[in-house]
This record gives structure tokens, C-alpha cells and sequence, in this order.
């Protein structure tokens, strides 16, 4: 299977992840800006960054990920896998 496809199949994994712990979630064309934006009431927006397979986010694109972040008063998160599980870190 092509890493295009892994990458976009393990986006929609993560995406129903969190539409379980009761988020409504937008995946992002292109994954720009973020690859997810989740909502929930009474809790602060999350930008989500997918990582299939490194779990690693550059330097520039944490600092890009942390400015949008700041700017819309969300929090930035780094989905990677584990195996099988789904590691959710906050990006800081």
C-alpha cells in the first residue's frame, strides 16, 4: 500500500478516535493547515497533526503548528501510532 494511503487511512482512524470521546471532527484538504480540527463543547479546539510510521514533526512545522495554535487558543496535538494503539501527544 502506497504511504499516501496509510497516511490518509490512519487520518481517519484518529478521526473516529476522537468522534468516540464525543469530538465533531473536520479533516482538512490537502491537510492544510492541520491534517484534523476537533470540537467539543466546553473544551478548547484541537489541531491535530497525523504522523503514520515516524511520529516526528520537523521543527518548522511544530513552530507553525504551535502559532496556529496560539492564534485560534487551540491545542496542538501529534497523533502517532504504536503498534496498533493511537498515541495522542500535546505538541509544547
Amino acid at each position: 500500500m502506497a504511504r499516501y494511503h496509510k497516511g490518509r487511512r490512519f487520518e481517519y482512524r484518529v478521526k473516529r478516535y476522537l468522534e468516540q470521546q464525543g469530538y465533531v471532527v473536520f479533516r482538512c484538504a490537502a491537510s492544510r493547515p492541520v491534517d484534523l480540527v476537533a470540537l467539543k463543547p466546553g473544551e478548547p479546539p484541537l489541531l491535530v497533526e497525523c504522523k503514520y510510521g515516524t511520529g516526528r514533526l520537523t521543527g518548522p512545522d511544530r513552530r507553525a503548528l504551535l502559532e496556529l495554535a496560539r492564534r485560534a487558543g487551540a491545542r496542538a496535538l501529534l497523533a502517532r501510532n504504536d503498534g496498533r494503539r493511537i498515541v495522542l501527544e500535546v505538541v509544547g
